[in-house]
């Protein structure tokens, strides 16, 4: 992986992302139960992209799936191996990895996709995948989608939160124009008795399931289902999240 596709402002996240999703992803794991595993043989090979700290494929790997976890931040990949030590862990770019017809699914959860800030950028992600998965391999992947979005996103929200070692404050702004949602994090952390402060900044783009389905389908993608996790499935915790399930034809 080259310097230029690192995302270095990912890793000082690391820690606290680790801390604050572990119940999360258990209700994660249910909807992917729900969605996807019930449809796959074991061992079945699964990709997670964006995977994070690993917790996603810990609980996959506990279920008897094969699991490799692909990650732009190095740090984030240092707790998932620590996390899952028995999935196969890889530094690389959802624009540019490549993989050839060898997993039954591949997933993307968290919303990571949505750090692609292009519809252009968004479609060689899916057509990267396309190409990783078997014949009649199943994509899943959460995004926050304008439909489901837009209203709440355009109320600008500060928040924080204060630990014994550890503390954060969060701003949100969304551009209308640009249908990007600017987040600015200020995080503060004790290491070896002395506080150290991390400034991280993140622009996440709000995409309409109308391009996103009509991008899944130009890249060869068929049976394209969109679903909202918080009605269609009742999980409150999820907010505004919108869910696409898709096969490889």
């Amino acid at each position: 992986m080259t310097t230029k596709n690192r995302y270095a402002e990912y890793d000082s996240l690391a820690s606290m992302y680790d801390d604050q999703n572990k119940q999360r992803h258990d209700i994660v794991v249910e909807q992917l139960e729900q969605l996807v595993l019930q449809h796959l043989p074991k061992p079945a090979r699964i990709l997670d992209i964006c995977c994070g700290t690993g917790q996603i494929a810990q609980r996959l790997l506990q279920k008897g799936y094969q699991v490799t976890g692909i990650d732009s931040s190095e740090e984030m990949l240092r707790y998932a191996r620590k996390n899952a030590p028995h999935a196969e862990f890889i530094l690389e770019d959802a624009r540019f990895f490549q993989f050839t017809s060898i997993f039954h699914a591949v997933i993307s959860t968290d919303v990571g996709l949505n750090l692609i800030n292009t519809l252009e950028e968004l479609q060689s992600v899916f057509q990267n995948v396309y190409q990783a998965l078997r014949e009649n391999g199943i994509f899943i992947f959460d995004l926050y989608v304008e439909e489901l979005c837009i209203e709440d996103w355009q109320t600008t929200k500060i928040q924080g939160e204060a630990k014994e070692n550890n503390a954060w404050i969060n701003q949100f702004d969304y551009d209308v124009e640009t249908k990007i949602g600017c987040d600015r994090t200020t995080r503060f952390e004790l290491i070896d008795g002395q506080w150290q402060r991390f400034n991280m900044t993140f622009n996440w783009k709000l995409y309409s399931v109308t391009d996103v389905k009509s991008t899944l389908a130009k890249v060869g993608f068929t049976d394209i289902v969109f679903y909202d996790i918080k009605n269609d499935f009742g999980i409150e915790s999820s907010g505004h999240v919108g869910c696409f399930v898709c096969r490889k034809s």
